[in-house]
């Protein structure tokens, strides 16, 4: 009887440690990932809402929503897929939405694309960075600090770099509003 307490507890064990372990194959629906690790090294699909730690390789979103804290690979949105990384992404994102809040590095490639602090370029429709943005080429380009922007309608408060598009909005322009091209360089 010892013997069959013990095997079991340690069956038990494995079983709560192989859901921590990382898997190389998950498959995410709302509340429920299978297999229930919140790491994986490999390929993930998402099928309405997904939600997981993190995720290094590639990442389907599948008319869903993504949902990871921290991402390295590619991500590729399948019939509208959408994209949330809390904390940070590095690689190539192309969604209907990308929503990344943390440190970004790569390319951003979507509808919508909003971010925090992009090390790369956001190409989309809207473009609306709360922090920094090296470049964005969209129709319209919001970034609260920027380097570059492509666009109908361009807005920072901050440009060190080259506005062009039909409108450009620079806060700390010598000119804030500009049609056609707005540069401002600090030294």
């Amino acid at each position: 009887m010892k013997s069959l307490a013990l095997l079991l507890g340690c069956g038990a064990l494995a079983l709560t440690g192989a859901a921590h372990a990382s898997t190389p194959i998950q498959i995410s629906l709302p509340g429920i990932n299978l297999p229930a690790s919140h790491q994986v090294e490999g390929a993930r699909a998402s099928f309405l809402y997904g939600r997981t730690g993190q995720v290094k390789g590639i990442d389907l979103p599948v008319f869903a929503l993504s949902d990871v804290d921290q991402f390295t690979g590619l991500q590729l949105g399948i019939f509208f897929g959408a994209a949330r990384v809390r904390h940070q992404f590095g690689g190539v994102a192309i969604n209907a939405v990308n929503w990344h809040e943390g440190q970004d590095t790569g390319l951003n490639l979507g509808f919508v694309n909003l971010t925090n602090n992009v090390q790369g370029l956001n190409w989309g429709a809207v473009n609306i960075a709360k922090g920094n943005a090296l470049a964005n080429l969209g129709f319209i380009n919001y970034a609260e600090r920027t380097t570059f922007q492509l666009g109908f309608i361009n807005a920072t408060k901050h440009l060190d770099g080259l506005q062009i598009g039909l409108a450009n909005y620079a806060e700390n322009g010598i000119f804030p509003i500009l049609p056609l091209i707005n540069f401002k360089k600090s030294f």
